[in-house]
């Protein structure tokens, strides 16, 4: 096959319809999930993006599974699961591939081989795919030292799943290619393909759970665990969640926190550690404010909320706040409430918005003159022992969720300043001519 690089003694071409055993889910499932992204260019060009490779037009994609490599350390027998190779006509860019299936995960030891494979054979970059989960393709969840000229890049089957029910409802034009991409959703979410959710909590969840409920000191080591736990659940409900609206659904973090995924780990670790809570912040494409979430080990809560500006147009509180109540449930409003901000430092005023909904005067009869500065709408999950239990915590957390945008979020709208309008007696332009203006 013309299209390996030289350095390949041999490989097979990625296959829709894979002649393996039975036993290798993993080998099947990267075969057309590769075969899939060379026969689908909407599907290659969306991933590959992902990682800073530009599709063109003229560009074409060619994948091979099973692959062996002329410059090996002596006695090795390390054969990546798969080789792509995007040939722009001008320059051609090449990934080894890696995939795990199941509760298989990505291990540092064979990892750090491909790496060196790779550099020995001038092969550009190291993809590897399992179900693990990572904020960005360049955030690995192997922390791993990776050689010159090398990139690292990793994508959960989750992922890749969500891309593809995306691009299909957005709509693929080319009807074979939509055929073969919609055959491969619906194999990739079929459980003999392997591909799993995150569904447990370590064991070190309960055991911080019960640390700060009984008012002890969280130690670094688990508290490092859990809050990598968090930011695997995180994602995870980032893609359900973007499955449920049929948008994608991102994170929002600092700068620093992009580029560098230990100083998440780092930040979000001082914050359990030193405030009890673990939060996140969703954006959703359109939406009036993104969608805070905090789970508080020391209250044992789930609080789901976002938060808008008070409409500048309205003097009187109660205007504010009806402007507000008119824009949630009346009826189904079980475990929601109001909260008000005011200026400087002058304390929040809250009430359930049941209560709120029948009379809202408490929320600022006693702040005088003061004007509502903003709102936070907020529903609170009282788990109690539950908190603690690894996967009763996941189920609560990524079913409230949902139903908080659904009673809440998706019914928002920011409050926006009216555009100018034209006074009465200025609509002529004579009204505003030097010599009428002079007057």
């Amino acid at each position: 096959m013309s299209e390996l690089p030289q350095s390949v003694t041999s490989g097979d071409r990625a296959r829709l319809f894979p002649i393996l055993s039975d036993r290798s889910i993993e080998g099947r499932t990267l075969s057309i999930f590769l075969a899939t992204l060379t026969s689908v260019r909407p599907f290659a060009e969306r991933l590959l993006g992902q990682i800073g490779r530009r599709v063109g037009v003229n560009a074409k994609i060619h994948a091979f599974t099973e692959v062996r490599f002329k410059n090996l350390d002596e006695g090795s027998h390390d054969r990546p699961d798969g080789l792509l190779i995007l040939n722009t006509g001008r320059k051609q860019w090449t990934a080894l591939v890696e995939a795990k299936v199941r509760k298989n995960h990505i291990e540092s030891d064979q990892l750090n081989r491909y790496l060196k494979i790779a550099k020995a054979n001038k092969i550009d970059a190291v993809i590897t795919i399992s179900n693990q989960f990572s904020l960005a393709p360049h955030h690995h969840p192997v922390s791993i030292s990776t050689p010159k000229n090398v990139e690292l890049f990793h994508m959960s089957w989750m992922r890749v799943l969500t891309e593809a029910f995306l691009l299909l409802n957005e709509g693929v034009e080319d009807e074979e290619q939509a055929f073969i991409l919609n055959e491969f959703k619906r194999f990739i979410s079929h459980d003999s393909a392997g591909v799993e959710s995150f569904t447990q909590m370590p064991p070190s969840w309960s055991n911080v759970a019960d640390t700060i409920q009984a008012n002890g000191n969280v130690l670094a080591g688990p508290a490092k665990e859990v809050v990598q736990a968090w930011h695997q659940e995180s994602q995870d409900l980032s893609l359900i969640f973007s499955r449920q609206i049929d948008a994608g659904v991102i994170q929002k973090l600092s700068r620093a926190q992009i580029n560098n995924p230990s100083a998440r780990v780092a930040d979000d670790v001082e914050e359990l550690r030193t405030l009890n809570t673990l939060s996140l912040e969703l954006i959703v494409p359109d939406s009036a404010a993104p969608v805070k979430v905090c789970a508080d080990f020391g209250r044992r809560t789930i609080s789901i909320s976002m938060t808008l500006a008070a409409p500048g147009d309205k003097k009187r509180n109660a205007a504010r706040v009806n402007w507000l109540l008119r824009q949630l449930p009346k009826e189904d409003s079980a475990g929601l409430h109001v909260r008000v901000q005011w200026p400087a430092t002058s304390p929040w005023t809250q009430m359930p918005l049941s209560e709120a909904a029948e009379n809202s005067e408490p929320l600022y009869a006693e702040k005088g003159n003061m004007v509502a500065v903003g709102f936070e709408i907020v529903r609170l999950i009282d788990m109690g022992n539950r908190f603690g239990q690894r996967q009763t915590f996941i189920k609560e957390l990524e079913d409230a969720v949902p139903d908080f945008w659904v009673r809440v979020g998706q019914n928002l709208q920011p409050w926006i300043k009216p555009a100018p309008r034209i006074r009465e007696e200025r609509s002529e332009p004579e009204a505003v001519s030097p010599s009428a203006l002079s007057d």
